[in-house]
C-alpha cells in the first residue's frame, strides 16, 4: 500500500540497497517526515548517501567498521529540531539503525528497526499517541495513572510485537526486548495523561498527587488562613492548600514555612540585610507592580520561582536581577513538571534510557520538553533569541549538569 510520506523514484535509490522490500517502501513512501523525532530530508530531496559521505574532512574514511560503511544514509533523528545521529538502512538486510559518529573509528550503530515499514509503523503510533488517534482514540477524555500504564503497554506492544530476528545486525546488540529509543517513547510520552485539564488551572491534579510521589512527609500545604491577600488569584490558593507541592522536588524546592509567598521586595531587603548577600541588592529596580510578585521557592542554578499573585503565572528570576520570565503556566503545571522529572529518574535508574555514554540523552530531554509541552502552553515556547532563556527545555537537555 502506498504510503502518504516521501516517496523516492526508483531511478534515485541508492544502488547499494538491493533489498526489495526497501526499495518498495522507499518507492511507496512510507516514512512520515518529521515525526517521532525523525526527519528523512535526504529521501525528499534525493540525496542518499553511504555512511562514508559523514566522515568529516580529514578524518580517515578507511577506519570505519566494514558493515557501517555500507549502510546507506536515509534521514537523521532531530534533537531540539536539528539533525543529530543518522538513520541509516543495511541495503542488503533492509535493517534500520541510527548511527552515531564521533571520529571513524568510534562510529557506533543503533538499531531502530527491522525493515523501514516496520520504522513507519512505529513513528506513526507515536503520533497516534500524541494526537490520540488511531490505536489511542479510546483514551481520549480518559487521565491518571491507570490510563498511563495502559497507553505504556499499548506502545509499547507496537515495538514488541514486531519480528525483530536474530540475523542480519552484525554486531551490533541492545538490551531489553526493544532498542532505548523505543522505551524511551513508550514510558515518558504517555505521563502527559496523568491529568485531566483543570478549571481555572490548567491542570486538575488529584490532591494525593504530590504526596505518591515524593511521600507524604514531603508535601507542603497552606492553610488558607496562612495565605496572603496579596495571592488573589483563587484557583492557586485552592491548589496550594489541597494538592500543595514538594518540599524538595529536585530541581525544586520550597522556601522555608515561614518564608513563603513573601512579596519580592520583601525578600530583596532581607537579603541585603545579610553581608553575604549584599550584593544582590534589586530592590530599587523591581517593577512598580512587584507588591503582586511572591516568591514561593527556588530552581537549581540561583533562581527564584515567583508567583504572580494576581493571575497565578509562575515566573523566575535570577537572585541578582530584576527581570521575571514565566517559567510555568501555574502551579498545576509546575507540580507537573517536577513529577515527571521525579519519574524520569526513577524510569532511567530502572531502564538506563540514556545509555551508558549518553547515547540518547537528548532524545530523553526532546521527548520531556514535548511531554511538557503538551500540557504546559508556557514552559517551552520557542526562544525569540540568544538572550530568551526558557529554563526546563534548557535545563532537560544539560547533558554536562547530569539533569535527567
Amino acid at each position: 500500500m502506498t504510503g502518504s510520506g516521501i516517496a523516492v523514484p526508483e531511478e534515485f535509490i541508492h544502488p547499494d540497497i538491493t533489498h526489495e522490500g526497501t526499495r518498495r517502501a522507499l518507492v511507496e513512501g512510507v516514512l512520515p517526515d518529521g515525526q517521532g523525532g525523525m526527519g528523512f530530508t535526504r529521501l525528499s530531496a534525493s540525496r542518499m548517501v553511504t555512511a562514508v559521505d559523514l566522515v568529516d574532512e580529514g578524518d580517515d574514511p578507511g577506519a570505519l567498521d566494514p558493515h557501517t560503511a555500507g549502510t546507506v544514509v536515509v534521514g537523521h533523528l532531530l534533537i531540539e529540531g536539528e539533525e543529530a545521529q543518522a538513520v541509516v538502512v543495511d541495503g542488503e538486510t533492509g535493517r534500520v539503525f541510527s548511527l552515531r559518529m564521533s571520529a571513524p573509528q568510534y562510529a557506533e550503530l543503533y538499531p531502530l528497526a527491522p525493515s523501514l515499514d516496520a520504522l513507519a509503523r512505529f513513528l506513526t503510533a507515536v503520533g497516534e499517541l500524541a494526537t490520540l488517534s488511531g490505536r489511542f482514540a479510546h483514551l481520549q477524555g480518559r487521565f491518571g495513572a491507570p490510563v498511563v500504564e495502559e497507553a505504556s503497554a499499548l506502545l509499547s506492544s507496537v515495538f514488541t510485537d514486531e519480528s525483530w530476528g536474530v540475523d542480519g545486525w552484525g554486531d551490533v546488540e541492545w538490551a531489553g526486548e526493544v532498542p532505548s529509543l523505543w522505551r524511551i517513547a513508550a514510558l515518558i510520552r504517555p505521563l502527559a495523561l496523568i491529568a485531566a485539564p483543570g478549571r481555572g488551572l490548567h491542570l486538575d491534579l488529584p490532591p494525593d498527587f504530590v504526596e505518591e510521589e515524593f511521600g507524604a512527609e514531603e508535601v507542603v500545604r497552606i492553610a488558607p488562613a496562612d495565605l496572603p491577600e496579596s495571592l488573589e488569584h483563587e484557583p492557586t490558593r485552592r491548589f496550594l492548600s489541597e494538592v500543595g507541592l514538594p518540599k524538595d522536588g529536585l530541581m525544586f524546592w520550597l522556601d522555608e514555612p515561614e518564608n513563603i509567598l513573601k512579596r519580592v521586595a520583601s525578600v530583596c531587603a532581607e537579603r541585603q540585610a545579610d553581608p553575604a548577600l549584599r550584593h544582590l541588592d534589586i530592590v530599587g529596580k523591581l517593577p512598580d507592580d512587584s507588591d503582586h510578585l511572591l516568591v514561593i521557592g527556588g530552581l537549581v542554578h540561583d533562581f527564584d520561582v515567583i508567583v504572580d499573585g494576581r493571575t497565578g503565572l509562575v515566573h523566575y528570576a535570577l537572585f541578582d536581577d530584576d527581570t521575571v520570565t514565566p517559567v510555568n503556566a501555574d502551579v498545576s503545571t509546575l507540580a507537573f513538571t517536577v513529577w515527571m522529572h521525579s519519574r524520569q529518574q526513577k524510569l532511567e535508574e530502572e531502564y538506563d534510557l540514556a545509555g551508558d555514554m549518553g547515547e540518547f540523552y537528548h532524545q530523553v530531554a526532546d521527548t520531556m520538553v514535548a511531554v511538557l509541552a503538551a500540557v504546559d502552553p508556557v514552559a517551552c515556547v520557542p526562544a525569540t533569541g540568544p538572550d530568551d532563556y526558557r529554563y526546563w527545555p534548557e535545563v532537560f537537555h544539560d547533558e554536562a549538569g547530569g539533569v535527567l
